[in-house]
């Protein structure tokens, strides 16, 4: 070390020097431990040195050592290669800025050190600046180009005032950066918000409108048929009037006219007299069907209450198969889909059943959906060896404490990634106009928001996909 008229010099290696102002007494503080980490709190800024002199650290410690900013001191935190910077920068994520030497145990220690940084750590927050005694084994442009550093400073130019307002930079950048990348979040997560609302909004409209329309052609189906229903049953015991009425006349006169006799043959009286009952046992029957369609229709799409009611689970699901039913036929591609039901004894479930209702169709559906596109290039003697089917399993858990539903398809299953983004919004593995990616999206926020419940999905590909549904019971 000498003396200068204005300053004084701390002397380092070949071609280093750190510039001290006038009347500042230096201390160089012997330190015979190979690092030093302070425990810091969210009121310091962490300032990382990382030099394999010593006398570096002693000198910048010297100068900010009672530095402070926006009302925050700072901790420093020193690492004497890169090797070690790379482990304390891993130990202190929310380290503000490093100041970083260029040649250390290598002649581009540091530049390794940013690219670990950057790359393996991901880091974009933390302010980088390289500083050497050395320019020509590190060329300012092409460090600049190549890698993500904040600034470039040789050590001659870091005298006392430069590496306080260099310093002061660093932190205003890195104070920006945070408060950015919080505001980013902030605005992320409402948009988020924002789109589960929307979604909420458009389904619980969609849910509303059909409700209503279900409801009321329900209720204008019912009407008629409550009258074929009614008429039926009378004309049922018009005809076995009738029908004694002409016995009577058989026995009465047992040799009938030959114009009697022919009409009878023509209008075929004994076919008419066995068939015509039956007829009318099946009309009874097909107004009993189409009054259960129209319950299921009413079932399926009952407008729910502002508070959670008790529902049988297993009525909302027989609905939505019914509704289904007309997709599960053969069709001129592939046999049937079966649909095994295991419904186990569960209690009624405080819940929204036409939001669940939704749920089980959504599932369903893309259940037949899979099943359909497996089916495609397959013969039916191929499906019929492995017939596909959808099994729906209903129980209480070992504490009864929820009610499990699983509705497991023996379709083409999921790949890995697929199956890491069925819940996405928006995520759709359809055609163009044949999904929408919305149907699991508000399946997952009916389960988990609206019922505090769990949906699950395990797929494995040529085995299947089973969705389990868990709705708490109390």
């Amino acid at each position: 070390m000498f003396l200068n008229q204005n300053k004084d010099i701390l002397k380092l290696e070949a071609d280093e020097t750190i510039l001290i102002e006038e009347d500042e007494e230096i201390l160089l503080i012997e330190d015979d431990t190979e690092s030093s980490i302070e425990i810091t709190s969210n009121e310091t800024w962490k300032i990382m040195i990382v030099d394999d002199d010593k006398t570096v650290h002693q000198a910048t410690q010297l100068v900010l050592q009672d530095f402070t900013f926006d009302n925050k001191t700072v901790t420093l935190i020193s690492a004497y290669s890169g090797k070690e910077a790379m482990q304390m920068i891993a130990e202190n994520p929310d380290t503000a800025f490093v100041l970083l030497d260029v040649v250390m145990e290598s002649n581009d220690a540091g530049l390794k050190v940013v690219k670990y940084i950057r790359e393996q750590l991901n880091n974009k927050l933390v302010r980088i600046i390289l500083r050497t005694g050395q320019p020509g084994e590190a060329p300012e442009e092409s460090v600049i180009i190549d890698y993500d550093i904040n600034d470039y400073k040789l050590k001659v130019e870091l005298n006392r005032h430069r590496l306080i307002t260099t310093t002061i930079v660093a932190l205003r950048a890195y104070r920006d950066v945070i408060d950015l990348e919080q505001r980013t979040c902030e605005l992320t997560d409402t948009l988020q918000e924002l789109q589960k609302a929307q979604i909420q909004l458009l389904q619980s409209e969609k849910m509303a409108t059909l409700g209503n329309l279900v409801a009321g052609v329900a209720h204008e189906v019912n009407n008629p048929i409550g009258f074929l229903r009614g008429s039926i049953s009378n004309a049922k015991e018009y005809i076995q009037d009738l029908f004694g009425h002409i016995e009577c006349y058989q026995k009465t006169y047992p040799t009938p006219e030959k114009e009697i006799t022919e009409h009878a043959e023509d209008i075929d009286l004994e076919y008419l007299s066995e068939d015509l009952p039956k007829l009318l046992d099946s009309m009874e029957v097909a107004t009993e069907r189409i009054t259960d369609i129209s319950n299921s229709l009413r079932t399926f799409s009952r407008a729910d209450t502002s508070q959670k009611v008790a529902c049988n689970i297993h009525e909302g699901i027989d609905s939505t198969i019914l509704i289904l039913k007309y997709r599960l036929k053969a069709n001129d591609k592939r046999p049937a889909i079966e649909i095994i039901k295991e419904y186990g004894k569960i209690p009624p479930v405080k819940c929204f059943l036409g939001q669940l209702n939704q749920v089980f169709m959504n599932i369903i559906a893309n259940a037949i959906d899979a099943i359909d596109i497996l089916s495609e290039g397959k013969t039916f003697a191929e499906l019929k060896a492995n017939p596909h089917k959808i099994t729906i399993n209903t129980k209480t858990s070992h504490d009864n404490n929820t009610v499990l539903i699983s509705i497991k398809d023996n379709g083409p299953g999921m790949p890995l990634a697929v199956k890491e983004c069925i819940f996405d919004h928006l995520f759709t593995t359809k055609c163009v106009g044949k999904g929408t990616g919305l149907g699991l999206t508000i399946a997952k926020q009916i389960i988990e928001e609206t019922h505090s419940g769990k949906l699950i999905c395990n797929s494995t590909v040529g085995e299947g996909t089973e969705f389990i549904i868990e709705l708490p019971l109390k």
